[in-house]
């Protein structure tokens, strides 16, 4: 089980740990040593790639014969290497956006290698499980999505694929898919569950059409029905023992076994940190401008937990990059997760994670797809994931004050009871143009009981969900209602979209949803 492996994993993980510095050094202190005396550069870069412009600078990295002098040439400049063993480095100065250019290391025992056909402009990761994994070829209107992609060449992809996991943190990627290419039908819309990550997709896309000129590179490194922790390393674990504890003790079945490898001997990726160590940390010694991630699913039923280890791990994401880098998340999509409120509690407990600065997210809460043929919880409409990821990139990392990323958000509500009849009036956050109020329904194919709109809990400590709302024109408050409640009860709470596949009905005039909620006295 997760919580029997986690200490040993811990004191097996220490003394690495301890050695991993930030950035560039920290994938350095784990290099493995290079097969052969030919010089060559680390395998998370290549032709094609884009590596990040100013005011960041670019790091890059590989091997040759051990403490060779190594030069690196980025078109006519010369920069001497810093060389430990047989790994070198190099950190160019703060380059401008565009290109191409070519990349050009030298060793005086080892011969030359390059890179060529490199653009610097804003890089990218995107990770997380299936709904990052889902293709642009399974999204809504791919056909015409994947021609288009031949209009953006200065957007550069790399996927690292699944089936590798590790114990340890690995200094280079074990396979990859698709290695760094221009954008193209071809390496953007290979098949389903290949390549290219539609969200990551959409969202370089919006940023290339919002930023004429400005190359960009994405990174798409994720694995379906994975675990947060798979992602997180030991130390941001560590920080979360506590909350797991307390889940394991309600629900030993939350996570895993502990096998690494099933009786087919198919890798199990559900383990604490094997996808860190096998997917992120070769990126370490890249220089990157941000994060998308969108994951969340496999962790419904451990809110409590997640609420502490996502936040951690981006916190130690960060501490191992050692940047500061924006990062963006997807509130979980509606799909027919059954009864319960534990999609809407591991909704909520993402939220978490914009205690953080620098964090920004897309809601996903009102693109329900009942009919997605890759099954429900994997929506098609991608691209609106990618647009409103996009305005809170706009409003974070790009610092323009003007835009509004987050749709209405509970602020506070006051009770009202006549007879058998309860309401509400909600105040939500106050947003240019004010509260929309649209018709839901629960759509065909998904069972009444994973669907709400509106619910009051009552002093007889049941929920009494209710569909009867107003808005208040003047004064932008929703006057929700509860006919024939139960004599003498009190109302005590509210929620609102607190389902599995809740109905939203609330919205901004800039058609971004209100934020589901679960408020009690």
């Amino acid at each position: 089980a997760f919580l029997a492996a986690l200490p040993d994993q811990l004191l097996f993980f220490a003394l690495a740990i301890d050695m991993m510095k930030v950035a560039l050094l920290a994938v350095i202190s784990f290099a493995l040593a290079v097969q052969g005396a030919s010089i060559r550069f680390q395998n998370t870069y290549g032709n094609n790639m884009v590596l990040q412009k100013a005011p960041q600078f670019a790091h890059v990295w590989g091997y040759a014969t051990a403490n060779d002098k190594v030069t690196v040439k980025l078109d006519d400049q010369s920069f001497p290497a810093t060389v430990r063993g047989d790994v070198w480095s190099v950190t160019f100065p703060a380059q401008k956006a565009g290109g191409p250019h070519t990349i050009t290391a030298t060793g005086t025992a080892s011969g030359s290698a390059s890179l060529t056909n490199v653009l610097f402009g804003d890089v990218y990761v995107c990770s997380g499980q299936s709904n990052m994994q889902f293709t642009v070829h399974s999204a809504f209107n791919a056909t015409t999505e994947i021609a288009e992609a031949a209009k953006y060449p200065q957007i550069r992809v790399f996927t690292v694929g699944t089936g590798n996991i590790s114990l340890t943190p690995l200094s280079e990627l074990a396979s990859f898919t698709e290695p760094w290419s221009v954008a193209s039908p071809d390496s953007i819309g290979k098949n389903d569950w290949g390549y290219f990550s539609a969200v990551c997709w959409f969202y370089g896309k919006y940023l290339a059409d919002a930023n004429p000129g400005l190359p960009i590179g994405l990174i798409s490194t994720n694995w379906g029905g994975t675990y947060v922790q798979a992602w997180s390393s030991p130390n941001a674990l560590a920080k979360c023992k506590k909350e797991i504890q307390e889940e394991m003790e309600q629900d030993s079945n939350i996570y895993t076994s502990s096998t690494m490898y099933d009786a087919a001997g198919a890798p199990n990726p559900n383990q604490p940190s094997v996808l860190y160590n096998a997917m992120i940390v070769p990126f370490l010694g890249q220089t990157i401008f941000g994060a998308l991630w969108y994951q969340g699913e496999a962790n419904v039923g451990d809110a409590k937990g997640y609420a502490c280890m996502f936040p951690a791990m981006i916190a130690d994401w960060r501490t191992e990059w050692n940047i500061q880098f924006p990062f963006f998340f997807v509130q979980l999509a509606p799909w027919t997760a059954g009864a319960g409120t534990a999609v809407a509690d591991l909704r909520t407990a993402q939220l978490e994670a914009l205690k953080l600065p620098g964090v920004g997210f897309a809601t996903a809460v009102d693109l329900g797809d009942v009919s997605s043929p890759q099954g429900n919880i994997h929506p098609r409409d991608k691209q609106t994931v990618g647009a409103r990821l996009l305005l809170s990139a706009r409003a974070i990392a790009y610092k323009q004050a003007d835009v509004v990323y987050r749709g209405p958000e509970f602020v506070s509500v006051q009770f009202g009871t006549s007879g058998t009849t309860h309401t509400a009036t909600v105040l939500f956050t106050e947003l240019n143009g004010g509260l929309v109020l649209k018709p839901a329904t629960c759509p065909t194919g998904v069972a009444p009981v994973n669907c709400e709109n509106w619910a009051f809990l009552l002093s007889d400590g049941k929920w009494y969900p209710t569909s009867s709302a107003t808005l208040d024109a003047t004064s932008q408050h929703v006057i929700v209602s509860l006919s024939g409640a139960p004599a003498g009860a009190t109302a005590t709470g509210l929620r609102y979209a607190y389902s599995s596949w809740p109905q939203t009905t609330v919205f901004s005039k800039s058609n971004l949803p209100a934020i589901p909620f679960e408020y009690t006295k």
